[in-house]
């Protein structure tokens, strides 16, 4: 039977789609016709053709004049118009039908013109494997006759005449308009639309052609990511996706945000909490050229990400722009736009990957034997070897052994022995539930635009209970009105408001890794402990996340954006931008207060004293952009001048109160707390940046580029006669590709562009009053009491500070090569980048201890970061299957050049917090993992006896222990005062670092990410894999070495039970039983196990991992099935993020975090994606 997938949409209106008609394109653009001058209205129901022209006449004058008898003036319609002209009036009524007017004078004459037969045009639709395309749009030129291409790619429409232009337009290939000359099947060829020269980027205060573009620029356009891949947050779009772009994890707990470094960005003057120096510039984050929080938008409102990576490219932003820039531009109507209603949904589901796995009980008991003996430390002292017996004969026959509880057994001696094995991880965890929706709304006419949108996202944590939970809504609307021909005027309001809570217990063990497998769940029972613990709950993290309260964190943030554009004459163009944000913090936690057990009995509280904790703060931004634009061309020649100002100011407050001991537990309060004990600080931070800019772009023949960028800032951060520098760029381009010599390559070479680059960007990462001494005040004081009261006191001393000090200068040198082969099916890019950071701000001297303060900020340190850049892309068809392969690889490397803070080049100091803090020094490159180097372990055969254990001559000592069969042994690699052959840490400096060198470095090397996609008759399949080359870490804990630090109350987990073991330590044997053990030993109590476990090569973690990130597959219904439902598109799909990860790091380490916290989690979502 013959297909009649294919309708013509002509001649077949019903009378109450002229109405619908009318409110849909009733707002065209007016031009200056008589006819549209004059006016009319009329609302009436089942009224005839001719009422209507009665009515136009009696309300305009003009007279009607029906030719012929073949106009049916009877035909009832229905008609609902107000205030509009009558040439818009005829247009609706006569829409759909071969009826057409002349206006003479004040007569309209009405006719249906006197034509041949309608004639059939047929063809057939394929791409360039001759593969037919289905759903393929095909229209006849001006008109609304048209239809779309069947299940073989066909068509056929009726015309008036030959021959007739149709237009073919499908997604993803290139519009094409061809003549039909006679009632032949024609064919006609589709070509994949992949030209990105033509490509426009967003930049700096402006934009510009791909093509064009001299300095180091990466875009993401976000429907084409999210067409792929489900996204909660705009930062996961651009994880593996951009070169040169490191996204880090700052934890998997739902809500939480990803950190950004372009370029190794670094500077050592930050700051830590902890008090160390050193960290991440982090980009500028622009939100339509404001700054804003990226966690805040919602991904659907956003069309392309730019990232801005060179100082050539970023200069134009000053001071700001150090760590580079990321631009965010939203969604915004461009011209006439057809009304569109979106709504898409994921709902999903996310189950715990990557868990901690411990050894069997069994195992972990032995080596509790191996380390310090038969009796075990809880309640009761039982024996380890009576506690494997029970262990065998409760798996055999449970009820053999009156257990009480969670499998508690006390035997007749007294000693309590837990005999239920279980996984206390996945005790605490569920399978959660995860729904994101959104909604928008486009329109409007060449004078009016609009875009309405909200979203709404639910993401339940893995955790048990509703305790971990991320919202987020977003609200956003944009509308642009041309007032004039010159002047158009656009505002956009936004709100988002995020909610966040996690569970946080007071004892701050939910995460713990230290209580074994045997630790029961539940509460302690009747008569196996005799202090009082009876019905408290243990210890364990489901039991901690079962009575802990959430800590509750609220974020809101209003938003407006007001734009004004002049467009006085042809080329030149003026915009002003005003925004306001603010952002408000709000946190609530109270600690409560629990009583508790654990399995050594008795009863605990905890916290010992509870206290309610709440911090406010609000942050209010004001920015504004003046800017003008002058496009110009002199022959060959074309220009383009940018010029602007710039003012951005900030006010933060912030409030801090701890209410202690709060009276009603079930409701706390600030207000029902211990008076004496209210804790209260408050904060508040100000700061102005204000500069001028401009920007040159010249090219000739859009061949040889030039681009010249200057921007002249000042910060308030700074001292008033340093606070003001000039920050300038020069970028170059050469298309080599349209060269004379180049002409027999054209063929197959699309485009080559070399480019290069140089340019100066200011860093202002100090706090905002750095230049003024300053001290801290406390209410709470209790150095000394007065009458047994607290007292007012300043806690600290002034700071000290330098009057001189001023911006880090930060300059980039960038070549790059960008190129396309095969008719564009083969792109790529190159760049190679030195990044040169001068003037670092760091404390600028060693200052002894007894001057009690922090030596200034001052202009100190340099370092020179060197890196390079690589991407490329490939689409291609096999017969009916297209496909692409996405890859991009980076890596950089940083070095110390000048650091005056360190004259002596100490190695390590101590930090407030315990822990060691590796200095700068200079040649150090960043990321240095220094340590001893591994030499095999100690054997009985090293000491003269095993009474003295005195080690023989020739080997190797350790300075201050005393090393025994087992423990590690390290090479000697320097020898100073402190004697020959022995192990020491030298003078701690980098020119006597004992027998320490440079053993690895955690910076993240050879990032990476790889996409593939794949489609066929509206399937899609995209996988997206992202990784880490090379990184090195020392991470030292109970998941890295078997019952590490505090050995009694540890468990052990897999794989750590290849420890060092003599073959009978008791009767004096101390041969190696395991002469190739992996860790060392444990016996003796664990001694030495500081000196085994110093950072050292043997037992150096391997961080990099390779991650299957995403995999989607999606299904695109055709149109000719979904038209009929009056649907523009439907797409279903399914997702799975995290699918899996391959890392050497043990299991519960996330190689993002290098740690185990809230755990990591795999999603499978559905959802669909609906367009009217």
């Amino acid at each position: 039977m013959k297909k009649t997938f294919c309708k013509t949409r002509r001649g077949h209106w019903v009378p109450l789609a002229w109405a619908a008609s009318f409110l849909l394109w009733g707002n065209v653009a007016f031009a200056a016709l008589p006819i549209q001058e004059a006016r009319f209205s009329m609302q009436q129901r089942s009224v005839s053709l001719n009422q209507v022209f009665n009515e136009i006449e009696r309300q305009t004058g003009y007279s009607f004049l029906v030719r012929n008898n073949d106009i049916n003036t009877n035909q009832k319609i229905s008609i609902d118009v107000k205030n509009k002209s009558v040439k818009e009036v005829l247009e609706i009524l006569f829409a759909g039908k071969n009826i057409r007017y002349e206006v003479e004078g004040e007569r309209i004459s009405v006719y249906k013109p006197q034509q041949a037969k309608q004639t059939t045009v047929s063809g057939i639709v394929v791409d360039a494997a001759q593969e037919p395309i289905i759903g393929a749009s095909v229209m006849v030129v001006n008109t609304t006759n048209g239809c779309i291409t069947d299940l073989d790619g066909k068509f056929s429409l009726e015309v008036s005449q030959l021959p007739v232009k149709v237009q073919i337009t499908y997604i993803g290939y290139k519009p094409q308009v061809v003549t039909i000359s006679d009632s032949k099947t024609a064919q006609i060829v589709l070509h994949e639309d992949t030209e990105t020269l033509d490509e426009v980027i967003v930049v700096g205060y402006g934009s510009q052609k791909k093509a064009n573009l001299t300095g180091a620029v990466a875009s993401v356009k976000m429907d084409e990511v999210i067409g792929n891949r489900p996204l909660s947050k705009a930062a996961d779009a651009l994880q593996g996706t951009v070169p040169g772009l490191l996204v880090s994890s700052n934890g998997n707990a739902p809500g939480k945000s990803k950190s950004f470094q372009i370029r190794g960005a670094y500077s050592v003057g930050i700051k830590n909490d902890n008090g160390s120096y050193g960290n991440t510039i982090s980009p500028l984050i622009l939100i339509d050229n404001v700054e804003g929080d990226l966690d805040m938008i919602n991904p659907e409102d956003i069309e392309t990400i730019t990232v801005l990576k060179d100082a050539a490219s970023g200069a134009i932003y000053g001071a700001r722009a150090a760590g580079g820039v990321i631009l965010v531009t939203t969604k915004r109507p461009q011209g006439q736009t057809n009304f569109q209603l979106n709504y898409n949904n994921n709902f999903a589901f996310a189950s715990a990957m990557n868990l901690p796995e411990q050894a069997p009980l069994t195992e972990y008991l032995k080596a509790y034997s191996d380390a310090a003996g038969d009796q075990f430390w809880t309640m009761g002292s039982p024996s380890v070897s009576k506690w494997l017996g029970y262990l065998e004969q409760y798996r055999n026959n449970p009820s053999s052994i009156p257990t009480v509880g969670d499998g508690i057994y006390k035997d007749e001696e007294g000693g309590v022995y837990y005999l239920n094995e279980k996984d206390l991880v996945k005790n605490m965890l569920e399978t959660s539930f995860q729904q994101t929706h959104n909604i928008s709304m486009t329109g409007g006419t060449e004078k009016l635009r609009y875009r309405l949108s909200g979203g709404y996202i639910s993401h339940d944590g893995v955790l048990i209970t509703n305790k971990d939970k991320y919202e987020r809504m977003n609200v956003s609307g944009f509308i642009s009105a041309d007032i004039t021909k010159w002047f158009t005027q656009e505002a956009t309001f936004s709100y988002a408001h995020t909610k966040n809570m996690e569970p946080s217990s007071a004892l701050g063990a939910i995460y713990s890794t230290r209580l074994g497998s045997y630790h029961p769940e539940g509460t302690m029972p009747e008569g196996i402990s005799t202090a009082g613990s009876a019905g408290l709950p243990f210890n364990t993290p489901s039991n901690q996340i079962r009575w802990s309260n959430p800590a509750k964190t609220l974020y809101d943030n209003p938003r407006i954006f007001l734009k004004s554009i002049l467009k006085p004459f042809k080329g030149f163009q003026v915009a002003f931008e005003y925004t306001f944000d603010k952002n408000i913090y709000d946190y609530h936690w109270y600690t409560g207060s629990v009583d508790y057990t654990t399995i050594q009995g008795g009863k605990n509280t905890t916290p010992t004293s509870d206290y309610l904790r709440k911090i406010k703060r609000y942050t209010d931004y004001n920015s504004i952009n003046l800017y003008a634009t002058y496009d110009f061309s002199l022959g060959e020649h074309k220009f383009k001048v940018m010029g602007g100002f710039n003012q951005e100011s900030s006010y933060r407050e912030t409030m801090e109160v701890y209410s202690y001991g709060q009276a009603v537990v079930e409701v706390p309060s600030l207000g029902s707390g211990d008076s004496s004990l209210l804790k209260a600080t408050d904060k508040y931070n100000e700061y102005a940046v204000r500069g001028g800019f401009f920007r040159v772009n010249y090219s000739y023949k859009d061949r040889y580029l030039l681009e010249v960028n200057g921007r002249y800032d000042g910060s308030s951060k700074f001292p008033k006669d340093s606070r003001y520098g000039f920050f300038p760029s020069v970028s170059t381009g050469w298309n080599i590709a349209q060269e004379k010599f180049m002409e027999g390559a054209q063929s197959w070479l699309g485009s080559l562009k070399l480019r290069a680059s140089y340019g100066m960007i200011g860093n202002q990462n100090v706090p905002a009053y750095s230049f003024i001494p300053t001290m801290s005040m406390t209410n709470k004081y209790n150095g000394w009491l007065s009458g047994g009261s607290y007292v007012t006191a300043i806690n600290s001393l002034p700071a000290l500070v330098s009057s001189n000090f001023t911006w880090e200068k930060v300059g980039t040198f960038d070549i790059g090569l960008d190129f396309s082969m095969f008719s564009n099916r083969f792109t790529g890019t190159f760049d190679w980048y030195q990044r040169n950071t001068n003037g670092m701000l760091a404390p600028g001297m060693q200052l002894p201890g007894v001057v009690g303060a922090n030596a200034p900020y001052q202009n100190t340190a340099d370092m020179r970061t060197r890196g390079w850049e690589l991407s490329f892309n490939w689409r291609d068809r096999i017969g009916k299957v297209g496909y692409r392969v996405g890859f991009n690889l980076s890596d950089s490397k940083s070095v110390i050049m000048k650091y005056n803070s360190n004259e002596s080049n100490i190695l390590t100091s101590s930090l407030s917090d315990g822990s060691t803090f590796w200095n700068y020094y200079e040649g150090k490159e960043l990321g240095e993992i220094w340590g001893y180097e591994f030499d095999g372990f100690y054997t009985v055969d090293d000491f003269t006896d095993t009474s003295s254990w005195k080690l023989k001559d020739g080997v190797a000592t350790i300075d201050g222990y005393n090393p025994r069969p087992g423990d590690v042994k390290f090479k000697n690699l320097m020898d100073d005062e402190r004697g020959t052959n022995m192990i020491s840490s030298g003078d701690n400096t980098v020119n006597n670092p004992g027998d320490r060198k440079v053993i690895g470095n955690n910076t993240p090397r050879y990032l990476y990410g790889i996409t593939l996609g794949a489609n066929f008759k509206g399937f899609d399949l995209n996988v997206f894999m992202q990784g880490t080359g090379k990184r090195d870490s020392w991470i030292a804990n109970t998941l890295t070495f078997p019952l590490y630090s505090d050995f009694k109350f540890i468990a052990l987990y897999k794989d750590l039970s290849n420890y060092w073991q003599p073959v009978d330590a008791a009767n004096g044997d101390y041969t190696a039983l395991n002469p190739n053990a992996e860790f060392p030993r444990i016996y003796g109590n664990y001694g030495n196990q500081a000196s085994n476990y110093r950072q050292s090569d043997k037992y150096l973690s391997d961080a990099s991992y390779f991650r299957i990130k995403n995999v989607t597959l999606s299904y695109t219904f055709p149109k000719a099935w979904i038209t009929k439902a009056s649907l523009s598109q439907l797409k279903a799909f399914v997702s799975i993020e995290n699918l899996a990860t391959f890392s050497s790091l043990p299991k519960g380490i996330d190689p993002e975090t290098l740690s185990w916290n809230y755990p990591a989690f795999r999603t499978i979502s559905f959802g669909l994606n609906v367009t009217l």
